[in-house]
């Protein structure tokens, strides 16, 4: 389905299609900016970790993250020779 062209008559009407169009851009742009933030923060790991055992407990997350930690130093402690 095509969309008529709008007809202005006056330059007020066109400057405030375009203001209204500004803010459309600028509302989808805050949607994804808050959309890639919440995949980032689902992506930590401690989050990973925490949806595959299903696990809500604030205690049992901080033993996870923990643990993980402890993990994460040894994988990324350069070996020294």
């Amino acid at each position: 389905m095509e969309k008529k062209p709008q007809i202005y008559s006056s330059f007020e009407e066109i400057e405030l299609d375009l203001q209204i169009l500004k803010l459309e851009r600028e509302i989808h742009a805050q949607k994804i900016k808050l959309n890639l933030e919440k995949t980032g923060e689902n992506l930590r790991p401690v989050n990973l970790i925490n949806d595959y055992l299903g696990t809500t407990d604030r205690t049992n997350l901080s033993v996870i993250e923990q643990v993980f930690k402890i993990i994460l130093q040894f994988l990324v402690k350069p070996i020294k020779e």
